[in-house]
């Protein structure tokens, strides 16, 4: 079992929640609250977020099928994932 760091595990549960807000409740306009909150708390713990991917979240969110923001999500958390990764080595 791969370990993170506790600023990667806080925001891959923010983005777990997110996928949640989505497919679940299908509240599309909580989930964008979220992801603004998320870019915040990214930057007051100086961790870096893959930008372009949650802009174009934001850009799809209203319009896209669940799958598809699913997808996104998963994208930006493997980002994450190798963000951390590179924190740890250096």
């Amino acid at each position: 079992m791969p370990s993170f760091s506790d600023k990667a595990t806080s925001i891959l549960a923010i983005l777990n929640n997110i996928n949640e807000l989505i497919v679940q409740s299908s509240d599309r306009k909580s989930a964008s609250d979220v992801m603004r909150a998320l870019v915040v708390y990214g930057k007051n713990v100086k961790f870096d977020l893959p930008e372009e991917k949650i802009n174009n979240f934001q850009t799809i969110l209203l319009d896209a099928r669940p799958y598809t923001l699913t997808s996104l999500i998963k994208s930006i958390a493997e980002d994450i994932v190798s963000a951390d990764n590179k924190n740890k080595k250096s």
